[in-house]
């Protein structure tokens, strides 16, 4: 077993209306469990590199950056997650598309598939890393909390909430509109938080 810390940026990407898609289609529920699988194999397949994969969960992914590398490396990871996080909700509804027209969509497998939308957390903090042979377990504070955003305020089925942290640390490639907002948790106090909309294209 190895163990080390360090600071680290986190994303969850999340499958926004989930629930209700699977209650809507009960009566084919292993066709409609495949077309989620489908949506998490794309979040994977866009977001993967530069980051890395720290675990499933469910309808989610829960994937991070180690900041163990120069800056300018560093910087070159920054661009490149901001190029991919806001190209990543035309690359969604594309596949929602692409997957309406399948033949995982035949008969009433696919009602309301057309609500799915994606949530992405965005946070950058301390990471506790410990290796286990060919795993790995990120914990820590900065952990508990980016999960902790996915129950926010936020009206919004589709967006990227940034911490303050967060936002710092992602070059986006344009500008873009940020909503600055506060969420309160009892137990870790006030978050400030910035929220960014793909139907917005300039800076408020």
């Amino acid at each position: 077993m190895h163990r080390f810390s360090g600071k680290a940026l986190f994303i969850i990407a999340d499958i926004s209306g989930y629930t209700k898609f699977m209650i809507a289609n009960k009566s084919t529920i292993s066709r409609s469990q495949m077309i989620i699988v489908e949506l998490i194999k794309t979040i994977i397949e866009h977001l993967h590199m530069p980051l890395k994969i720290a675990k499933l969960e469910g309808d989610a992914v829960f994937l991070y950056a180690l900041k163990d590398t120069d800056d300018k490396e560093w910087d070159s990871l920054r661009c490149c997650i901001g190029e991919k996080l806001i190209s990543f909700f035309d690359i969604f509804s594309e596949r929602i598309q692409e997957l309406s027209n399948s033949i995982l969509c035949e008969g009433d497998s696919c009602k309301i598939i057309d609500r799915l939308r994606v949530k992405i957390i965005v946070h950058f903090g301390n990471a506790d890393v410990i290796e286990i042979g060919e795993f790995k377990e990120i914990s820590g504070i900065d952990v508990i909390l980016v999960h902790r955003l996915l129950k926010n305020t936020l009206k919004a089925n589709e967006y990227i909430l940034m911490t303050e942290e967060g936002f710092k640390e992602i070059m986006f490639p344009q500008i873009i509109c940020i909503t600055r907002g506060t969420e309160h948790y009892s137990d870790i106090g006030e978050v400030h938080t910035l929220a960014y909309f793909p139907s917005d294209v300039t800076i408020s």
